[in-house]
């Protein structure tokens, strides 16, 4: 299985497709597997997709039990891409892979070409965030709209049934917890000069979409897709169309 060493992480990863790179950082618990096959397949007939566990999540394995950051996280993947002998790339971040996605432009500018911030947030005093966020994961990740449709609950629940095998453990979600809950890139913002695009759901409540706005606000050369009667899981829920903001961002 494809590891590499970056620090005192072992770093799992895998790699689909040909063509200019495009890093993929996941959010809070989630592996690499979340991102199912159907967007990265679509991804994969377009760029070399990279994708890997964070810290404390999936296949990847780290020797510490040490606190430690968002930034932290964005020197992982940083890492791993030298260790892949890729000068720059394409990164998108997903909730709080955007965080990290946001620390990797303000840390690792020159390896950046495209970003790409998905239902994500600054953090600090500049967002909107319930800490709180708890109850039944298609319920966070949905709105009801979705969920009532035939087949749909039950299609995520089987996807999740075989993804959940890989998610955060207690002791390593508590550390993600705590890297998630003190990010804060508020007034750094304005550092991030590269051409960005910001993705958010209409109904999103885990990450409600004003904190999309300012990211917007803060990001100079930024745009601003909304995608409407989606929430924090548009990823699954509205895949094609999201597969599709994307290519057409970064063509």
């Amino acid at each position: 299985m494809p590891e590499t060493q970056v620090g005192d992480i072992s770093i799992y990863y895998e790699v689909k497709g040909s063509g200019y790179p495009l890093l993929m950082i996941m959010g809070l618990s989630f592996s690499l597997l979340d991102w199912g096959d159907v967007f990265l397949d679509e991804l994969a007939k377009h760029y070399q997709v990279i994708v890997f566990d964070n810290r404390d999540s999936g296949r990847t394995k780290s020797q510490s039990t040490d606190n430690y950051t968002t930034a932290d996280m964005a020197n992982d993947a940083a890492g791993l891409l030298n260790a892949l002998g890729i000068a720059q790339a394409h990164v998108l971040g997903l909730s709080m892979g955007g965080m990290i996605a946001q620390q990797f432009a303000l840390k690792h500018a020159s390896k950046l070409n495209k970003l790409i911030l998905s239902c994500t947030m600054a953090g600090g005093d500049c967002s909107d965030f319930n800490p709180n966020n708890q109850g039944d994961l298609l319920d966070l990740l949905f709105p009801e709209s979705y969920l009532a449709i035939s087949n749909n609950r039950e299609k995520a629940e089987d996807f999740f049934k075989k993804t959940s095998l890989y998610h955060s453990q207690p002791d390593g979600l508590s550390r993600l917890i705590q890297a998630h809950n003190t990010h804060d890139t508020c007034n750094l913002l304005q550092g991030i000069k590269v051409p960005t695009l910001i993705i958010t759901g209409d109904s999103d409540f885990v990450i409600p979409p004003v904190n999309s706005n300012i990211l917007n606000n803060k990001i100079s050369d930024s745009e601003l897709k909304i995608i409407k009667q989606a929430g924090h899981g548009f990823l699954y829920s509205h895949t094609a169309e999201f597969a599709k903001i994307l290519i057409d961002f970064l063509s």
